[in-house]
């Protein structure tokens, strides 16, 4: 039996997961029906559904609102963060799994009670992070775990750029939304702990650069969410990680991503790019530039999935080329797929509530230590229910 998914959203995240349908569809691997679009604007709405007919061939029906879905089996959040956890829990009550687009919800306690809202309803529930089913990323992992680095000791996540402007949409800026720290930054948690496994303590210090933000058509809008975060943190296995996030970065723009071990470096490139890692490995007390084309020797069992090889032409590759557009929804599709095997397979999905939830309270632990003025441990972040930056949050969402 296919199972039938509701899109709920339909701005530009919803659409993008169209997008990933459309991918899934022309390589004839998609495993469900779109079966309805749900938006509380009724334009959006009828947007989304004829692009759906357009790209697959069918169109959805059109919903406003989460009561009007009738017959559906599943649902994909693309809403605002704040909007999750009231969506989520209602759709699971109406007998729907349900898969996030992140930050699974606007605050850990909500995110918390989403998970315990799946575990009582018995109903999946998966968060939509879409990076670390790169290609690039999925090696970058397998050559950590091959021991390609020795004994990993620190690990590097630095980005700076972006200025003034608004970032994609100005709600992002806006604490009572998440904020652009948390927004943008938790695909970079979620990464940390793939690689490298669970992160125990954490401390950070922010700043707000920007009180107001300008579009592309030169409107200004308000921001007042912090916009540079760094952070310190140290892995359970021991490793130290430097997190440093300038989303108000004027001059030069850097990305670097490295992890250090005590057999070399692995520089990991910009998510979505396709471009090859760099490995040095430190032989002899001298360092050595492993070629790309030697990479793949070192990790003889590493394969991509056959969704994922079909969708980025092969099992193993150590880069690849590809339009942005195409590569982003495919990464979209690949998460689709995976969270609708997991309801039929009646399995977890890859990234479960309670992965999710641990991206979200690192990325807010660096904005909560800076408040509670030390470090904080990842299970208080995790599980406290007095915590001084998401009580500002639920002020702002609340005022």
């Amino acid at each position: 039996m296919t199972l039938s998914l509701a899109l709920i959203g339909c701005g530009g995240m919803g659409r993008r997961h169209i997008g990933g349908m459309r991918q899934l569809h022309r390589i004839g691997k998609l495993p469900f029906e779109l079966a309805a679009v749900c938006d509380l604007y009724e334009s959006s709405a009828q947007s989304a559904a004829d692009l759906a007919a357009d790209v697959l061939g069918k169109r959805p029906a059109v919903c406003t609102s989460l009561d009007q879905l009738r017959d559906i089996d599943a649902v994909i959040l693309t809403t605002s963060p704040e909007t999750h956890a009231p969506l989520g829990i209602a759709a699971m009550e109406q007998g729907m799994h349900v898969m996030a687009e992140k930050p699974m919800t606007l605050t850990v306690a909500e995110g918390r009670a989403l998970i315990a809202a799946a575990q009582r309803t018995k109903r999946k529930l998966a968060v939509a992070e879409n990076y670390r089913r790169d290609p690039i990323n999925r090696l970058a992992k397998a050559l950590i775990d091959g021991g390609a680095l020795g004994t990993p000791y620190l690990s590097i996540q630095s980005s700076s750029g972006g200025g003034e402007t608004v970032a994609i949409t100005p709600w992002r800026h806006l604490r009572a939304k998440g904020g652009i720290i948390v927004d943008m930054g938790i695909h970079y948690a979620d990464l940390q702990e793939y690689y490298l496994g669970p992160i125990a303590q954490v401390v950070g210090m922010n700043a707000l650069i920007d009180s107001a933000r300008v579009d592309r058509q030169g409107q200004s809008h308000p921001s007042d969410s912090e916009d540079v975060m760094a952070g310190v943190a140290r892995f359970a296995q021991g490793a130290i990680l430097h997190y440093l996030m300038d989303r108000a970065g004027r001059g030069a723009g850097h990305f670097v991503r490295t992890i250090y071990g005590t057999g070399g470096s692995l520089a990991i490139p910009s998510d979505r790019t396709g471009k090859p890692l760099q490995l040095v490995q430190r032989h002899n007390l001298k360092d050595e530039v492993i070629p790309e084309s030697e990479l793949l020797a070192l990790v003889p069992d590493f394969a991509v999935d056959e969704l994922t090889a079909a969708l980025f032409g092969g099992e193993r590759q150590s880069s690849y080329q590809m339009e942005f557009t195409d590569i982003d929804t495919s990464l979209l599709g690949i998460e689709q797929v995976d969270f609708v095997d997991a309801i039929v397979e009646d399995r977890e999905p890859e990234v479960t509530g309670e992965i999710g939830l641990r991206a979200l309270a690192l990325i807010m632990g660096f904005l909560e230590t800076e408040l509670l003025g030390r470090i904080a441990t990842m299970a208080e972040l995790t599980t406290s229910e007095e915590l001084p930056y998401e009580a500002l949050v639920v002020a702002a969402k609340e005022s």
